[in-house]
């Protein structure tokens, strides 16, 4: 099916090449790509206003279940680079392709991560990840230690794309970093002050941003499932346990198990987004919603 893509977007890039305006051209800025809208909020950090960035996962939809359509692919054949998260099913059904393309730069923000991988309490499996025997939880960007990394990955890549504005790039990663750390030490003081360690989220979403916090994640979604009545009640019961109230929800994911746990432990479903484009506000927000600041 990607190879499909390919050639459809290719056909489609010559015809636009063909049929451009060249005055709208040489004034346009260069374009680069990125998977979802929170690598978004970071190359644009780095890039200032000197670069056009598209996402490929639309607001609302989820990694997991999305393919890039022929438009997308189209206009990956020119833009300048595409920023992976490397991990995602679609990613690595159009990587080769991408990479064999010389003239392209794949940029993988996997690389110089410690994966979280396999099945565990607080996060259960995902796909596999080809390459790898386990499965491999792709949700790298929520978390600032990982943000640090991918932040810095992404300074070095636009500075081999734009040697020029090596100096730029670098002022701009230092401010971001400061605003990682910032962001980082407000969300620390939330939990800090909640004196919660445990949290339930219907989608384990949020396996890194507990490793860096020392939380228990546990999720409603079971291996990609929703849960068995029993589960159901095993996950109340730990609940009551927990004193967990608060049920967090994302957009992409039906809520009714989610209200029917709510419902038995006399508490709220709070809808959190870890896709949205902003991504300071996204943690520091999920922080608050799992201190029960958010009703």
């Amino acid at each position: 099916m990607v190879s499909r893509y390919i050639t459809i977007a290719t056909l489609s890039a010559l015809t636009l090449l063909t049929g451009c305006d060249t005055q709208t051209t040489n004034t346009s800025k260069p374009t680069v790509v990125v998977s979802i809208l929170p690598l978004k909020y970071f190359v644009e950090k780095i890039a200032d206003s000197s670069l056009q960035v598209k996402v490929l996962v639309p607001p609302g939809s989820s990694p997991e279940m999305f393919e890039p359509t022929p438009q997308q692919m189209a206009e990956l054949t020119q833009a300048k680079a595409y920023f992976s998260i490397g991990l995602l099913d679609f990613e690595k059904g159009m990587e080769q392709k991408l990479k064999d393309n010389a003239e392209f730069r794949y940029i993988d923000l996997s690389q110089g991560l410690e994966l979280i991988k396999g099945e565990c309490e607080h996060n259960h499996e995902h796909e596999s990840h080809q390459g790898h025997n386990h499965a491999v939880d792709p949700h790298t960007w929520m978390s600032a230690a990982n943000a640090r990394i991918m932040a810095k990955s992404i300074s070095q890549s636009l500075t081999a794309l734009f040697p020029e504005r090596e100096s730029e790039f670098n002022a701009n990663l230092n401010r971001l970093v400061a605003h990682i750390d910032s962001v980082d030490n407000e969300v620390r003081s939330i939990l800090a002050g909640s004196g919660r360690n445990a949290f339930v989220i219907y989608h384990p979403a949020l396996g890194y941003y507990s490793r860096d916090y020392g939380l228990t994640q546990l999720s409603v979604e079971h291996e990609g499932k929703s849960p068995s009545a029993k589960g159901v009640m095993e996950l109340v019961e730990r609940c009551r346990a927990e004193g967990i109230t608060t049920i967090l929800s994302q957009s992409q994911f039906d809520t009714h198990n989610s209200q029917t746990i709510a419902n038995e432990l006399g508490g709220t479903v709070v809808k959190v987004d870890p896709l949205q484009e902003n991504w300071a506000e996204s943690m520091i927000f999920i922080a608050n919603a799992i201190a029960g600041n958010v009703k």
